[in-house]
């Protein structure tokens, strides 16, 4: 009889658990990063994520350029 008791306990707060697992972790809002040193490269890395690296590569340079000369 407590084997059966037992057996309902954990199942009550392996649900509980599940539930709450799946109220809390959003997994719509995810965030990936890329590293923009392999963007040019590496086959997985989508084009707007691409083109994205080139103008921050582009923007970079030419604010360089600029802190050297004043």
């Amino acid at each position: 009889m407590s084997d059966t008791i037992i057996g309902k306990i954990t199942a009550a707060v392996t649900l509980i658990v599940a539930v709450l697992i799946l109220i809390f972790t959003d997994y719509g809002s995810q965030t990936r990063i890329y590293d923009c040193g392999m963007a040019e490269w590496h086959p997985d890395i989508p084009n707007k994520v691409r083109e994205e690296c080139r103008r921050l590569r582009y923007e970079q340079q030419h604010i360089d350029k600029k802190s050297i000369r004043t």
